[in-house]
């Protein structure tokens, strides 16, 4: 007797140089359980490890993003305090495995981007957001806290003082806010994300390679708090002298300056 799987929740697709990861339970607004998270933080630890790739796109399946995490799940364990735990584990570690990603991030926000979404897009390098989304960061409202990495990531992106809006008033805006506050890279109508999209992939593919995952591993570590050079940034810096995207742009400059 034959079975039918059910359809993964987070879906990997890999096309060219572009990994694109999407959120796949469109009836939940996207929302992740449990398995969902760590799905998600699989996905993310493949794509890492995948040098072809040069860009990573996170969507949402149909018309939201992410409306966070699966409160209906939650509130059915919400008794089990070991299933609680393991769960703020597996949310923590997807969040960070895509914050952390080597390649330049992009996330389109459409819909819903509330919760743990919120989280998921601030997280990015980049965002598409349409005119019509809604973005929140919602622990207020249930009585629930942020953890501080997330606290710093949306600091750092909006400003402390928009910070204390979205985390301490639960406000919600819109597309035209998020741009003004800087949470948009690009502000579009829905039937524009994907060309606003393939114009920043084609953008991202125009550059270097090595100096992307070496520009972002430092500014992950300014993040985190570093104000100096580290082995690690260092050795990045010193080996691009010697690395094929340096040597083949400057054959190419030379070229072009001795023509006539």
């Amino acid at each position: 007797m034959s079975t039918t799987q059910p359809e993964p929740a987070v879906r990997l697709t890999i096309s060219a140089t572009c990994a694109r990861i999407t959120l796949a339970r469109p009836s939940r607004r996207n929302a992740l359980n449990d398995s969902a998270w760590c799905l998600f933080t699989e996905v993310c630890r493949q794509v890492a490890l995948n040098n072809e790739v040069r860009a990573v796109v996170l969507d949402g399946d149909g018309e939201h993003i992410c409306a966070g995490a699966d409160i209906h799940e939650l509130a059915a364990n919400i008794h089990d305090a070991e299933w609680l735990r393991a769960n703020q584990s597996h949310v923590a570690l997807a969040l960070d495995a895509w914050a952390v990603l080597p390649q330049p991030t992009i996330a389109v926000m459409r819909g819903s981007c509330f919760g743990g979404g919120a989280a998921l897009a601030v997280g990015a390098d980049f965002r598409i957001v349409s005119h019509s989304a809604r973005f929140a960061v919602t622990p207020a409202r249930l009585g629930l806290t942020y953890r501080l990495v997330d606290c710093v990531r949306l600091s750092q992106l909006v400003g402390p003082a928009r910070a204390r809006e979205l985390l301490l008033l639960a406000r919600e805006i819109d597309g035209t806010t998020a741009e003004r506050w800087g949470l948009a890279t690009v502000l579009v109508d829905v039937s524009e994300i994907s060309t606003a999209e393939a114009e920043l992939l084609n953008r991202i593919a125009a550059l270097s390679g090595y100096s992307q995952r070496g520009i972002k591993t430092t500014l992950l570590k300014i993040r985190d708090g570093a104000i100096a050079d580290d082995a690690e940034t260092q050795q990045i810096f010193g080996e691009a002298f010697n690395a094929p995207d340096f040597v083949a742009a400057t054959a190419q400059f030379s070229a072009k300056s001795k023509r006539p």
